[in-house]
């Protein structure tokens, strides 16, 4: 009995003390730092179609270390740029955070508003006055946010990129700073929003000149190009090159483009990812990010893949190559990270903001349907339509983003519901129109799933948003003749990749279909913080080491 009373007591007493040091470690087993990257119109397929030619550090080191959502989409239209970055940082969709696309008609102001805009405060870096830009618009806190929140201001939040958005959606309202290219000096700049002045970091930083040295180089393939077997020929008719060159086809030069005013070229050649690479690198040196007990975050986006992807199509030599050099970058950064911070103390998330379609061209060649339509010469018929059906061509204010916007004062004079209705009638008449809803259907109804219907209504805010809202066909869309863009519900577009890496996170993968608005939650569970405002998502558990 006594032998028994012993060895109960001895578990008991092992048991506390094993639970003892769990909690005694657990406020430390927070990563000291959190790396959120996008890439830029990345296709979930660019893992596996270009997966021979990585190397072991970039790509695959983050797939095969790491747990890889094998079928993440985005749950909502439009998708684009800010919308994603919004989402992707906040946890919601353009129905709560509010970014419902790039830029949009402003109701109260009746003229076009670009996302991040903001006359209240001023560029910081350049002379160019109108350069003025912030998180404003955004109407929910941010992974960023939260973290400053939680650790009352002493997390360090920084957000790198070379478009504005993609800079200051991820990094949120309460960021240390948001740093993105200005075109015009070939600069990083920010705004009085974050900072008064430039760091004396990154001033050194743009006295290096660095877009001028890489447009010196050129852009020749990284590998002999007739090894670059998963795109098709160099020279097509589905491309245009980007600096007027006559043919689309390597080598580029940009002997034009080497004085100040023009550097913007930078962004449309692979040397867009490297800078952003070296100034993300330069943030995590100068700012001594994941150094202390404090959890910091650094976004990153690297643009230039959709720049040129743009121009060139998912199909183009230029795609495939810029893809085997950010795998390079990549592998550069984590390096780093794991030299400056520890190999053990920092978490990395890898996305898209959307994915991209087919060259249209191509895939009519390819006797798959597909066309182009013109939101422009939509606007002349409808014009016409209110005309002919209710007398008055004032009804309609115009069309941006796939949403038609009507002047309310004339609706007073005919019932909303109805004219609303009579309107989407019309559009499904139209060949390239799929399917188009009215005002009450988005905001009344109740849509779940990957129904369309339940993706248009994600995007569709109840202050911003247009009267109707339509969807083009498969492979339709508004867009010049070569080249591609993206912007639609289907898989193309919405079918990105999500790669968890590092401290805190399992090594797998799944195919289960995940919603990009549950990367906020998991990655504010990982570093026990509060979910951002209006996240409207759930951690994905399975990520998470037990």
């Amino acid at each position: 009995m006594r032998l028994k009373k012993l060895y109960f007591f001895l578990f008991i007493s092992f048991g506390s003390y094993s639970f003892a040091q769990q909690v005694k470690k657990a406020p430390n087993s927070k990563p000291k730092l959190v790396v959120g990257i996008v890439v830029d119109q990345m296709r979930n397929d660019y893992i596996y179609r270009y997966w021979d030619r990585y190397g072991d550090g970039g790509f695959k080191k983050l797939v095969n270390k790491g747990f890889y959502l094998r079928n993440a989409h985005y749950n909502y239209v439009p998708t684009i740029t800010g919308p994603g970055h919004a989402s992707i940082f906040t946890g919601t969709t353009p129905r709560v955070h509010g970014i419902i696309a790039n830029d949009w008609y402003d109701k109260a102001s009746d003229k076009e508003l670009y996302c991040v805009k903001d006359e209240k405060v001023k560029p910081v870096g350049t002379d160019v006055k109108s350069r003025g830009r912030s998180p404003v618009n955004l109407l929910s806190t941010t992974i960023g946010d939260e973290l400053k929140l939680c650790s009352n201001g002493k997390s360090k939040v920084f957000g790198i990129a070379l478009k504005d958005r993609s800079a200051i959606f991820p990094a949120g309202h309460a960021a240390d700073a948001a740093f993105w290219y200005d075109d015009s000096t070939g600069y990083f700049i920010s705004s009085s929003w974050y900072v008064k002045e430039l760091p004396t970091w990154l001033n050194e930083f743009n006295a290096k000149q660095l877009p001028k040295t890489y447009l010196q180089k050129g852009w020749n393939t990284l590998k002999p190009i007739e090894t670059y077997t998963n795109s098709i020929a160099d020279n097509n008719t589905y491309e245009k090159a980007a600096n007027k060159k006559a043919t689309p086809t390597f080598p580029y030069e940009y002997s034009n483009y080497l004085i100040p005013g023009k550097y913007g070229m930078v962004k449309e050649t692979p040397y867009g990812n490297t800078i952003t690479k070296d100034m993300a690198i330069a943030c995590l040196k100068n700012e001594k990010l994941g150094k202390d007990e404090f959890t910091d975050l650094l976004t990153i986006s690297f643009s230039s893949t959709d720049i040129i992807g743009h121009e060139y199509g998912p199909r183009s030599v230029e795609i495939e190559d810029v893809y085997l050099r950010l795998d390079l970058e990549l592998e550069e950064f984590i390096k780093t990270l794991d030299a400056e911070v520890g190999v053990n103390n920092y978490v990395l998330f890898l996305t898209a903001d959307h994915g991209v379609a087919e060259v249209p061209n191509y895939l009519k060649d390819n006797k798959i349907p597909a066309d182009y339509f013109e939101e422009k010469k939509l606007e002349k018929q409808l014009r016409e339509y209110f005309l002919k059906t209710f007398n008055d061509e004032k009804i309609l204010i115009g069309c941006f983003n796939q949403q038609v916007f009507l002047n309310e004062s004339n609706l007073d004079k005919i019932n909303r519901q109805y004219v609303e209705q009579k309107l989407c009638d019309y559009l499904v008449t139209i060949d390239a129109i799929a399917e188009a809803y009215p005002s009450s259907v988005l905001k009344n109804g109740s849509f779940e799933g990957r129904d369309v219907k339940a993706l248009m209504q994600n995007g569709y805010n109840h202050q911003r948003s247009g009267n109707v809202a339509y969807e083009l066909k498969p492979g339709w869309m508004d867009h010049k003749k070569t080249g591609t863009t993206h912007g639609a519900s289907y898989s193309y577009d919405t079918h990105v990749p999500v790669i968890f890496y590092g401290n805190g996170i399992e090594k797998g993968s799944s195919l289960n279909y995940y919603k990009i608005t549950q990367i906020a939650p998991t990655i504010s569970d990982l570093i026990k913080i509060n979910y951002p405002n209006g996240c409207t998502d759930d951690p994905i558990e399975k990520v998470l080491s037990k």
